[in-house]
């Protein structure tokens, strides 16, 4: 078929010429081969249906003779039939263009987005639908039916298209973007800035969330970490330019009727909990930024030693003491204690023989106080046991009661075992006048990985040794005392 006004070839359901634009007549042409088919019929009616006369008959006669009642039921008949057959011709025609209509998607979306000027909004959603029925896939379709459920007022099946667009695997990047925008341009319209960031948030799309970031309120951050400092700290609070950042200095939540940040924060002696939040120019806030400063630049004092040096004939416990929260460290002969030495603990005995302890206070800045020395020289009396005496005695009650076999600690049973009792310290018992040397049981297990060598850890068993008696006994450390099991 080619177009009337152009003569271009016309693809099959065209209503208007792709070429010049012009109209399609698609009645003009289907009734052309039609008139041809009635004019054939008719002259066949007429064959058929008139009688024949012998051509040297009468003229005159014919001519004055009355039509017969034969003949006015021919042309009734004739008459009809050319009625019927232009009515069929008619609805062949809006049948063809009807079909070619409905099973348009294109066509459902002209008629739709029509439909929608005229506020027909019920013959449009039977157009949309139809279109989505013919072009399931087409994102497009689907993100201009959302539209029209936002003209409509059905806001919630609109956001769910939205996001159901911005979940798809095969929509492209500029679908998913258009997509944000509608649920954007929804909450705008209603000044909810709160419920677009939220939207934004909850959004597992970075690229997204950077093309609408300025719905968007990250918290403050801050230039040091929360802790403990020895010198006065200026602490810089960061966040998006665009807004303003406003903070407390007392934990308190801060809003826009706290302090605005201009310049950083100098924090000096004590302890401060800074709070921030960031609100954008949508007025939306970010989540608090809280952390907490001790500014500490006191050098505490030294640690109180409550024995003195001296020579002393029996297990000498150390007692010490600093001030509120300052712990104590120590070494023995010769170096300068700090964070890094050993820890000094309640129920703390000098070692056998003469040394000399170096105590300091270190505060939870990390200040270190002066030090002090106190020299203990610890001989044992003659009835009293050694700490190595003490070790033997262990050795020979575990291999009396069958626990190794041997003294280098073989336990019973199991050769690629071996126990061995770690000498700490001594101990005091309470409601005893005798001091008790302590040992932890420490299994040495062969290590599986290479020949020779070996892993070891601490049973959890601990023993004691009277230094007076040599009684073996089973101690049991709870809530920082020791005491005999059973």
């Amino acid at each position: 078929m080619n177009c009337p006004k152009c003569g271009r070839p016309l693809k099959e359901g065209m209503l208007y010429c792709e070429h010049c634009g012009g109209e399609v007549n698609l009645v003009s042409e289907f009734d052309a081969q039609v008139e041809e088919s009635i004019a054939a019929g008719m002259q066949t009616v007429l064959d058929d249906g008139f009688e024949h006369k012998d051509p040297e008959e009468d003229v005159s006669e014919q001519i004055s003779a009355a039509p017969s009642h034969k003949r006015i039921v021919v042309w009734l008949t004739v008459g009809l039939m050319v009625v019927v057959l232009i009515a069929l011709s008619v609805w062949a025609v809006l049948y063809i263009r009807h079909r070619d209509w409905y099973d348009s998607a294109e066509e459902q979306m002209i008629s739709a987005r029509d439909y929608t000027e005229e506020e027909e909004y019920d013959s449009a959603e039977e157009c949309y639908l139809r279109a989505m029925e013919l072009e399931p896939d087409n994102v497009l379709y689907l993100l201009e039916l959302a539209d029209f459920y936002v003209i409509v007022g059905r806001e919630d099946e609109a956001l769910q298209i939205y996001r159901s667009v911005i979940l798809s695997e095969t929509a492209s990047s500029e679908e998913k973007l258009s997509a944000c925008q509608g649920v954007v341009d929804y909450y705008s319209a209603d000044c909810d800035y709160r419920s677009i960031a939220q939207f934004l948030e909850e959004l597992d799309n970075e690229e997204l969330q950077a093309a609408f970031s300025d719905y968007l309120a990250e918290p403050v951050t801050f230039s040091q970490p929360e802790g403990i400092f020895t010198d006065e700290i200026a602490l810089k609070l960061t966040a998006d330019e665009s807004g303003s950042i406003y903070y407390t200095l007392d934990g308190s939540t801060p809003d826009e009727s706290s302090e605005l940040y201009t310049t950083p924060l100098y924090l000096e002696e004590g302890t401060t909990v800074v709070s921030a939040v960031y609100i954008n120019l949508y007025g939306v806030k970010s989540t608090v930024t809280k952390a907490t400063y001790i500014v500490d630049t006191a050098t505490p004092y030294q640690p109180e030693i409550f024995v003195y040096s001296g020579s002393y004939t029996y297990p000498l416990e150390i007692t010490a003491e600093a001030e509120e929260g300052c712990s104590i460290y120590y070494t023995i002969d010769g170096g300068v204690p700090n964070a890094s030495s050993s820890l000094y603990y309640e129920g703390l005995f000098a070692s056998e023989g003469t040394h000399t302890y170096r105590f300091v206070a270190v505060s939870e800045a990390g200040l270190v106080s002066d030090v002090i020395t106190r020299t203990f020289t610890v001989n044992l009396s003659a009835e009293a046991y050694s700490s190595s005496q003490a070790w033997n005695l262990l050795v020979s009650a575990q291999m009396e009661v069958g626990v190794i076999s041997d003294s280098v600690g073989t336990v019973e049973g199991h050769p690629e075992y071996v126990y061995i009792y770690q000498y700490l310290f001594p101990i005091s018992i309470e409601g005893s006048s005798e001091y008790y040397y302590l040992f932890a049981e420490v299994n040495r297990e062969t290590a599986e990985t290479s020949v020779g060598t070996y892993v070891q850890h601490r049973t959890g068993m601990f023993y004691g040794v009277g230094s007076a008696t040599g009684q073996v006994v089973r101690i049991i450390l709870s809530n920082g005392k020791y005491s005999i099991s059973g």
